[in-house]
């Protein structure tokens, strides 16, 4: 919307293009699927957070302003901010342009334009939205609202695809407000840009700033995650020591420690693949080759420390596919520390992920914790679909481990189950003590062999004992009667289930089954449309 301010000109009227009509531009990308500037997992859930604050302006406002306003500005501005939490854009438009109305010699107006226009963005209208947010800019040149809106422009402009103009936005908020949390993502975004663009050139130095450099960093990731970009660029440009360094210059300790630990994280999956293809595909055993060379240089008189390392230099080789190495370095760790479960656990995870399961059971069969020994060697067996074998290991299991009966009862009737010994399976679930779960599974296997009535009547017991699990065990029911070929208790079943238990999935599920499978229309309270009466 247009400020209301007599005193400032009115601006340049800027000519934008409608999104019906979008004119054609040198470079257009796609930005929905792209990876942020290089962030892998991070181990890493606080990405995924992150990512709901890229592209978005909507933050409250800062306190030190809120308390310079007037009660009526507060009760006008608390209107709009409470629809734009609740993501009611169209509301908190609308509350935000009758501030701007009321308020128009504000100090805050410039943050109600910019809700306005990022209003305008939510609801889709992108091209409208661009317009907006440079009203921030022309109105209120020197306001940080302007910095955030001159961000959105470029996140408008990644929208459409429009990668040329997206950079120029993100660059100018980089020259002007570098430090700045919105300059930070700027940056990032705009090293997503470059990245994609091949201009490594231009990419390396944001990355580099977003590694070392000194600025607000929303949600404390942006940093972090630069610097395992960094390391990941350097590791495969085979400057290793350059990237021990910014480890060093990162971390006040445990560098050393870190640096490995990064390392693995690198190789491990299709991290380096991703970013640099076959080259980088290529280069893994060679990248871990060398840091490994590098790690084992560096001096290191404690300990622990030490140890910690030779675990991490084998899990390097291990993510890098470097089979050989790998299985010589976890050999020579269990060898030095019989009495660490954790490194014979992960020696003999990994030689069974290679697939070499009879020398990963030589070594569960080493540990310390028979119990966790034990229950490892049968599930190898099953991963060989030696299913004999492994009811066999489960059935000496429960002789040999009696404070695990329930658990190990529950693993042999799911293997029961899976192999059709739905009787042996019934006789396992009734041992193992995990009601309702255990009677949900007795149904499937007297489903299975044709005892739908029995079924029915184990179901009915989770009905009358587990009133949190009676929509399932309703819905469940129905399926039995289906089964059993009597269409009109299905159907009777499944409306009840809509009826009573309407606010459950299982309500959505009988209602799909009633209209797909039998055409009968209800509501989702279970009533008949006028149709079916």
């Amino acid at each position: 919307m247009k400020i209301p301010y007599s005193k400032f000109p009115a601006p340049k009227k800027l000519q934008l293009p409608s999104s019906k009509s979008e004119p054609s531009r040198p470079t257009r990308l796609g930005f929905g699927a792209w990876n942020f500037f290089g962030i892998w997992s991070l181990g890493f859930g606080a990405f995924a957070a992150l990512l709901l604050t890229v592209g978005s302006s909507h933050a409250k406002l800062a306190a030190d302003r809120w308390v310079r306003l007037t009660e009526e500005e507060r009760h006008q501005l608390t209107r709009a901010e409470r629809y734009a939490e609740q993501s009611n854009w169209k509301s908190a438009r609308s509350e935000y342009e009758l501030f701007l109305q009321l308020h128009t010699k504000s100090e805050v107006a410039s943050y109600a334009q910019l809700m306005f226009a990022e209003c305008t963005r939510r609801l889709g209208q992108v091209n409208t939205a661009i317009g907006e947010f440079r009203n921030v800019i022309d109105y209120f040149p020197d306001a940080v609202d302007a910095g955030s809106a001159q961000y959105s422009i470029g996140v408008c402009q990644t929208q459409t695809g429009d990668a040329e103009e997206a950079l120029k936005s993100f660059e100018k908020v980089i020259a002007k407000w570098p430090t700045n949390d919105f300059g930070a993502l700027a940056r990032s975004e705009a090293c997503r840009i470059y990245w994609r663009l091949e201009k490594t050139d231009k990419w390396l130095p944001h990355i580099e700033y977003l590694a070392t450099g000194s600025y607000q960093d929303p949600g404390n990731n942006l940093r972090s995650g630069a610097q395992h970009r960094v390391l990941m660029h350097r590791l495969v440009e085979n400057k290793i020591a350059s990237g021990f360094e910014l480890i060093q210059s990162a971390r006040k300790k445990d560098y050393l420690l870190t640096f490995a630990q990064w390392t693995a994280d690198a190789l491990q999956g299709n991290h380096i693949p991703s970013y640099y293809g076959e080259k980088g595909r290529k280069l893994r055993t060679t990248i871990a080759t060398n840091a490994v060379l590098f790690i084992e240089k560096q001096a290191t008189a404690d300990a622990d420390e030490k140890k910690a390392i030779e675990h991490w230099c084998a899990r390097i080789f291990a993510y890098a596919g470097d089979v050989p190495r790998a299985t010589e370095r976890f050999a020579a760790l269990s060898r030095k520390h019989p009495d660490n479960d954790t490194f014979r656990g992960e020696y003999a995870a990994y030689l069974r992920a290679s697939g070499k399961r009879g020398e990963a059971r030589l070594v569960y069969r080493e540990l310390k914790n028979q119990y966790v020994a034990d229950t490892e060697i049968a599930e190898t067996y099953g991963e060989e679909n030696n299913w004999k074998s492994t009811i066999e290991a489960y059935q000496a299991m429960l002789n040999k481990h009696p404070q695990h009966a329930d658990a190990i009862q529950w693993r042999l009737g799911e293997v029961f189950n899976r192999t059709g010994q739905y009787k042996e399976a019934i006789a396992c679930y009734n041992q193992a003590n995990r009601e309702p779960q255990s009677l949900f599974r007795i149904a499937e296997c007297q489903g299975s062999l044709k005892q739908h009535d029995v079924a029915i009547q184990t179901l009915v017991g989770v009905l009358n004992f587990f009133k949190s699990s009676a929509a399932e065990a309703q819905y469940k029911i129905a399926g039995h009667y289906a089964a059993k070929g009597d269409k009109e208790a299905a159907i009777r079943t499944l409306k009840t289930v809509c009826k009573v238990y309407l606010n459950t999935s299982w309500a959505g599920q009988a209602h799909q089954d009633l209209s797909l499978k039998y055409g009968v229309d209800v509501t989702l309270g279970g009533a008949a449309k006028k149709e079916e009466k």
